[in-house]
């Protein structure tokens, strides 16, 4: 053998971080209020993953924010500053609604939840993690609704919130132009 690459005498199990959370989470989003709360560090970074792809398959270009940054991405438009974008993500619906607070801030830490200051963020990814869509809107009420009869149309068109919301912020510029079909 040579120096440094000995076999290693025994493979060592690397425990799971968190007992039974495969168990758990299998059931998702039809799990206890308790669990939610218990994994909400793994569905907000769920949350945070389905807008970075879903930007990625669009053609942008978007970077994490630190973790105690007021914004959760940075979205990287052509021909301006980079855009701050706050992700909220809910897992359970209210009748027919998605009901998003638009909050920052744990009940039980010593600032309590809050509101965002107006100038924290320029732009909400709005997550509805069990359909797994996603829709844009441009910063501004502290409220926002999505009807179940919407999503279809997020899924069908991505797109089309994400140029809303950049219309609604003045940079109706950085929608992309379409290519011409190519059928005539």
């Amino acid at each position: 053998m040579l120096p440094g690459f000995a076999p290693v005498a025994a493979v060592r199990r690397i425990a799971a971080p968190m007992s039974g959370v495969r168990e758990v989470l299998a059931a998702y989003p039809d799990i206890p209020a308790s669990e939610l709360c218990r994994h909400a560090k793994r569905l907000g970074k769920s949350a945070e993953l389905l807008v970075d792809s879903l930007l990625m398959r669009l053609g942008e270009r978007s970077y994490p924010a630190e973790e105690h940054e007021a914004f959760d991405r940075l979205l990287w438009l052509p021909g301006g500053p980079p855009l701050r974008v706050q992700i909220k993500a809910r897992h359970r619906r209210t009748g027919d609604l998605w009901v998003f607070s638009v909050t920052k801030g744990y009940g039980r830490s010593p600032e309590g939840v809050r509101p965002y200051g107006d100038d924290e963020f320029d732009l909400l990814a709005l997550v509805v993690l069990p359909e797994g869509v996603v829709k844009f809107a441009a910063r501004g009420a502290a409220h926002h609704r999505i009807h179940q009869r919407e999503i279809a149309a997020l899924r069908a068109s991505p797109r089309g919130s994400l140029d809303a919301a950049l219309g609604a912020l003045g940079l109706g510029g950085a929608v992309p132009r379409r290519p011409a079909s190519a059928a005539a």
